[in-house]
């Protein structure tokens, strides 16, 4: 093709455009400069093509950088600049991008897009102050992330092959109790270096953002595959919950990353971010550390998102309820009762915890929850003292735990349920729940054995604490998690090494319970070793109080245990 028969291709469409578009050859000559770029040079189209880059801008500006960018794009590269150049007597801010044309696979042509971007340019020369800049973190906050977002989605425009551009939202989990137990110099300062080592993660390409609170975001530019998504989430992940060492303690900040793509999840940035955060909260409801958008997840999303307008209908409607799952001696003999809340709800059915406790505890109302179950449960507990010698326990979620009004709901739900003994209850607290704050965890323990109640820490084995920090833990047992036996049927290895971690927890002088018994062959092994007490589906699922109570009233108040 000639480059007359270019011109009158490209002369028509390109003359419409208030950007300032040209086409340049391997000689670096104009063959085609569209009127607005004419205008803003203030040349006539006659004195631009046809003449050489270096003739229009002068030899200086044509060798550094221009010819540079000219080369590198010839060679296959689509090239990218900001910088300022003079138009007349003014300077304007530019973005300029360089696109290989190519004719039969070979590259032919530059194809030169200017636009003016002297107002974002204004916005980003403000990056350095408070208003596009956060303060803790030195990142650029929510607010720069639309105008930078906005121009990497227009650069993917205007690339022949649509290269696309995605967000990462990130969630810190915990850091709320890092600011109550530390204060916030050292929540800052914690958040600062997170900032850094985000930043660390990502591609030099990459931009990083203090979305919201305790929520950082990246807009990602360099994407080949999806593959290389889950890639680098996972090297975020990875920089970012390496522990922190503060007074000879760890702190570890954990994270739930979401990733939206431009423009296969939509084609409008600030579409592109709400999917983002909302992969990011489902990736967080999940316990994942990541999750990348689809539309599966959407509907998903909106359905967490009205179960949560519904759920204080709940509290309205008498729609939560407790089972229980029994807990049981070596010899069978049901002891101890967990109990376990659930969601009747009127159209969904049943609605386990795993389901709305994540957005009840993010909405502020795991607390009204948490107290709803303390109060029946203590109830049940004084129930069942006429049928059998045991104890309930209840779980409590961490801010019941760290809550200032905790011993005081608790009197007061003994004292409604016919002041019920305190050894007929017993509180549950996660290892990682425990962990946060070991020496806050300790003097609430004290306080709740002062008033007669034991704690038991659940789902041993899933945190990060030290087996020798144990002697100093007043908790009365420990529930070895289901994890850990899963697999032992037929594993040696998996045996000694429970048969090691039950040892050591023995000689701290705990009581230990194994959760997650579902076969015969677990609960033998249990048997063998010097647990205490044993739960799991092998002995009953969850079930309702009536239903509990048939199991207390049958086969003897007993369960069969195979020897090991």
């Amino acid at each position: 093709m000639s480059d007359i028969d270019k011109v009158s291709i490209f002369e028509t469409i390109v003359n419409l455009s208030n950007d300032f578009i040209t086409l340049i050859d391997r000689s670096y000559r104009y063959i085609l400069a569209n009127d607005a770029y004419c205008r803003e040079v203030q040349k006539a189209r006659e004195q631009i093509v046809g003449r050489s880059v270096a003739q229009v801008w002068g030899e200086e500006r044509f060798r550094a950088p221009i010819k540079g960018f000219l080369d590198r794009c010839f060679a296959g590269e689509e090239v990218n600049n900001i910088d300022n150049f003079k138009f007349g007597p003014f300077m304007k801010y530019m973005h300029v991008t360089y696109f290989p044309y190519r004719e039969g696979g070979e590259i032919t042509h530059v194809l030169v897009f200017s636009h003016d971007i002297t107002h974002i340019g204004e916005i980003e020369s403000k990056l350095t102050n408070y208003e596009y800049r956060d303060p803790v973190t030195g990142l650029f906050n929510r607010r720069s992330l639309g105008v930078i977002l906005e121009k990497e989605i227009e650069k993917a425009k205007l690339s022949q092959s649509m290269d696309p551009r995605a967000v990462l939202v990130m969630g810190l989990h915990d850091m709320d109790a890092v600011t109550q137990l530390h204060g916030y110099e050292i929540s800052d300062l914690l958040l600062e270096n997170t900032g850094i080592r985000f930043r660390k993660a990502l591609q030099p390409n990459d931009y990083a953002f203090r979305f919201d609170g305790n929520e950082f975001a990246a807009v990602l530019t360099d994407i080949p595959d999806k593959a290389a998504l889950a890639s680098l989430a996972h090297a975020i992940y990875t920089e970012v919950s390496t522990p922190y060492r503060f007074h000879d303690m760890d702190i570890t900040i954990s994270c739930s990353m979401g990733i939206s793509l431009y423009p296969d999840d939509a084609e409008e940035g600030e579409t592109v971010t709400r999917n983002a955060l909302t992969a990011m909260m489902e990736a967080r409801r999940r316990g994942e550390p990541y999750l990348i958008f689809d539309e599966k997840l959407h509907e998903t999303a909106n359905r967490q998102l009205r179960l949560q307008g519904e759920l204080s209908n709940a509290f309205r409607g008498n729609e939560f309820f407790l089972e229980y799952q029994p807990m049981v001696t070596r010899a069978g003999h049901i002891v101890g009762a967990e109990a376990l809340v659930r969601w009747r709800h009127p159209t969904r059915g049943v609605i386990m915890p795993m389901d709305f406790i994540p957005f009840a505890t993010r909405s502020g109302q795991i607390d009204k929850i948490g107290r709803w179950v303390v109060f029946n449960a203590c109830e049940q507990a004084r129930h069942w003292m006429g049928l059998r010698d045991m104890f309930v326990s209840i779980n409590l979620s961490a801010s019941e735990f760290r809550g200032a009004h905790l011993v005081e709901n608790l009197e007061r739900a003994m004292k409604r349920a016919g002041d019920l003994p305190p050894d007929r209850i017993r509180l549950e607290i996660t290892e990682t729940e425990s962990m946060v704050d070991p020496e806050a965890t300790i003097g609430r323990m004290r306080e709740l054995q002062n008033i007669g109640l034991d704690v038991f820490i659940d789902d041993f084995g899933t945190g990060h604490s030290s087996l020798s920090y144990l002697k100093e833990l007043p908790a009365t047992a420990l529930k070895i998690d289901k994890s850990f036996i899963q697999h032992i049927d037929h594993q040696e290895e998996e045996r000694q090494f429970i048969r090691s971690l039950v040892e050591i927890i023995k000689i701290r002088k705990k009581m230990v319970v194994m959760e997650g018994v579902s076969s015969p062959d677990q609960a033998g092994l249990t048997r063998s070793l010097p647990c205490d007490l044993m739960q799991g589906f092998l002995f009953s699922p969850p079930v309702p109080a009536a239903d509990f109570e048939k199991l207390l009233a049958g086969d003897g108040n007993a369960v069969q245990v195979p020897s090991s």
